[in-house]
C-alpha cells in the first residue's frame, strides 16, 4: 500500500510539474546590443522582470547589425516562441519578419525605437521613449541656451536608425516651428559610440572651430566624445553648450562641471521593464495600448541635484 501511495504521489507531482512547464511562456528578445551603455541595463532589467513574471527568455543580440537582427527574428519564429520583443535598428528591414510572425500566430512588440507606420499592422504595441519628442525637447533646450541664434553641429546616431531619425527630425522640425535662428552647420553620424564621436568631433572642430556655438548629440555617450575632442583642441577653453540624451551619471557630472548644458533623462530600466510587462499582458490575453511611452525629463544645472540619473 505504501509503495502504491508513493507511486501515486510521484506521478501526481510529475503531472503538476508537466502542467506548470506547459503553462510557462517563452519570449524571444532581439536586442540592439549586449554591451552598450544604454542597452545593457535595459536588457538586464527586462530579463530580471521576466524572471519575476515566470517568463522564459531567449535573448539574441544584433550588436547593431540590421542583417543579423533580421536573421535573429527569423530564428525566433522558427523556434515557435509565445511572443517576440524586437529592438529595431531600421524602420523597414524587419517588416517581412514581423509579417511572418503574425502569420505564425506569434504576437510581437517593439521596444525603444520606432519603425515606419506600415509595421504597425504587424505589432501589438510599441514601448519606450518618444524619440521625436526628445528631439523637440533638445531643440527647445539648446535654443534657450543660445538665445535663439547661433551655429550648431548635430552628432547623430546610426544612419537609418529609427531613434536617430526621430531625434534629428524632432530637433530640426522644432527649430523651424519656433522660428529659431539657429543654423545647423553639419549633421554627422557616430553610431551612438563615444570613440566614433571623438573622431568625427575632431574633424568638425577642425572645419568649423569657433563657429560652433552649440552641440546637439543624440546621446550622452557621443556628447562625451565631443567634450574630449574639444578639450584636446582647446585646452582650458570652455565648451560650447552641449545637449545630450539618456541622463547618464557622466552627463550629470558634466552638467555640474559646466561641460554640458543639459541632458534628457530616459530610464533604460523603465524601458526594459515596460516591454516585458507589456508582452506579458498580451500573452495573458489582455488588450494593450498601441503606444506605451516612458517619462522624459530635461535636466540642467537648475535641477541636476534633484533628479536621479537614469544609469
Amino acid at each position: 500500500m505504501a509503495n502504491w501511495k508513493h507511486g501515486l504521489l510521484v506521478g501526481t507531482l510529475a503531472l503538476l510539474a508537466s502542467a506548470s512547464w506547459a503553462q510557462a511562456k517563452t519570449v524571444c528578445y532581439v536586442t540592439a546590443a549586449d554591451a552598450h551603455a544604454y542597452a545593457t541595463p535595459a536588457n538586464e532589467a527586462l530579463e530580471a522582470r521576466a524572471k519575476e513574471l515566470g517568463i522564459e527568455m531567449i535573448t539574441l543580440s544584433q550588436n547593431f547589425d540590421v542583417q543579423t537582427g533580421t536573421e535573429q527574428l527569423g530564428t525566433c519564429i522558427a523556434r515557435s516562441v509565445d511572443g517576440i520583443i524586437l529592438w529595431p535598428l531600421d524602420p523597414q528591414a524587419y517588416i517581412p519578419g514581423l509579417a511572418r510572425a503574425q502569420q505564425a500566430g506569434i504576437p510581437a512588440i517593439l521596444i525603444n525605437s520606432p519603425m515606419d507606420e506600415q509595421a504597425n499592422q504587424f505589432i501589438k504595441s510599441f514601448t519606450g521613449p518618444d524619440v521625436y519628442e526628445e528631439g523637440e525637447m533638445a531643440a527647445d533646450s539648446l535654443n534657450g541656451a543660445l538665445g535663439g541664434k547661433g551655429s550648431v553641429i548635430v552628432i547623430a546616431g546610426q544612419a537609418g536608425n529609427g531613434t536617430t531619425i526621430g531625434r534629428v527630425g524632432g530637433f530640426v522640425d522644432r527649430l523651424a516651428e519656433i522660428g529659431s535662428k539657429i543654423e545647423v552647420l553639419d549633421t554627422v553620424n557616430a553610431d551612438f559610440d563615444q570613440q566614433k564621436a571623438l573622431v568625427v568631433s575632431r574633424d568638425l572642430i577642425t572645419r568649423f572651430g569657433d563657429r560652433i556655438d552649440g552641440v546637439y548629440a543624440n546621446d550622452d555617450t557621443m556628447a562625451r566624445g565631443f567634450i574630449d575632442a574639444w578639450k584636446e583642441a582647446n585646452p582650458g577653453k570652455p565648451t560650447p553648450p552641449i545637449v545630450g540624451i539618456n541622463g547618464q551619471k557622466d552627463a550629470f557630472a558634466s552638467i555640474k562641471s559646466g561641460e554640458m548644458y543639459s541632458t534628457i533623462v530616459q530610464s533604460p530600466v523603465e524601458d526594459g521593464r515596460l516591454a516585458i510587462e507589456t508582452i506579458a499582458e498580451i500573452l495573458e490575453g489582455k488588450e494593450v495600448e498601441a503606444r506605451r511611452p516612458i517619462p522624459l525629463t530635461v535636466v540642467t544645472i537648475e535641477n541636476v541635484d534633484s533628479v536621479e540619473p537614469a544609469f
